[in-house]
């Protein structure tokens, strides 16, 4: 597992041995169960989780229903930035689909590492990067594209989440209904069928 952290770093930023080593000492393991908690709405994101193995759903619960956020999957981050850097409460829950490996970085910890390694404060700095430009797009989605559009940017941008996020899930991350869903699902596969 932590193999598969220290893989993710190296294709990000340059480090040598010694600035592993102090990483590694950073790092934990943690494993969640399929519909375990790694955040509740309300807690302080104490720890950000690296996935390396499963999947998580990031969710609001408003008057009682879940509305999902966004889905975290092998290789990205998961938890709540804002909780995370402010100290203040998440808004959002972070449950496990399926059983979840991951490597958590603690903040405190984090921030002595960022203050004596450079290398690892460039990783930081890519991996919010990555989590702005994903923000943007999801937003500019939402008020450009289409519903079909939308459905087809999350399928082909998460190859196999068909497979591993239930329907509802993906209509709620969409902002459609499932029946919606399953409508768009069905005419896309009508018309490969019709063109093959």
């Amino acid at each position: 597992m932590i193999d598969i952290f220290k893989s993710f770093c190296s294709t990000k930023v340059t480090f040598n041995e010694v600035e592993w080593a102090a990483m590694e000492k950073c790092i934990s393991v943690k494993t969640l169960k399929k519909n375990q908690h790694f955040l509740r709405s309300g807690d302080v994101c104490m720890k950000m989780g690296f996935i390396t193995q499963g999947s998580t759903r990031l969710y609001f619960l408003i008057d009682g229903v879940e509305v999902t956020k966004d889905f975290c999957f092998e290789n990205n981050f998961t938890g709540s930035i804002a909780s995370f850097q402010t100290r203040k409460p998440a808004l959002f829950n972070v449950v496990a689909m399926e059983d979840t490996e991951l490597i958590t970085l603690e903040y405190t910890v984090l921030e002595g590492l960022l203050a004596q390694h450079h290398c690892w404060s460039n990783l930081i700095r890519i991996v919010l990067g990555h989590f702005a430009i994903r923000k943007e797009n999801r937003e500019t989605s939402f008020l450009l594209d289409t519903a079909e559009q939308r459905y087809l940017d999350l399928v082909n941008n998460n190859p196999g989440i068909l497979q591993r996020v239930s329907l509802k899930y993906i209509a709620s991350f969409l902002g459609l209904t499932p029946e919606t869903v399953s409508r768009i699902r069905n005419k896309m596969v009508n018309n490969s069928l019709l063109r093959n």
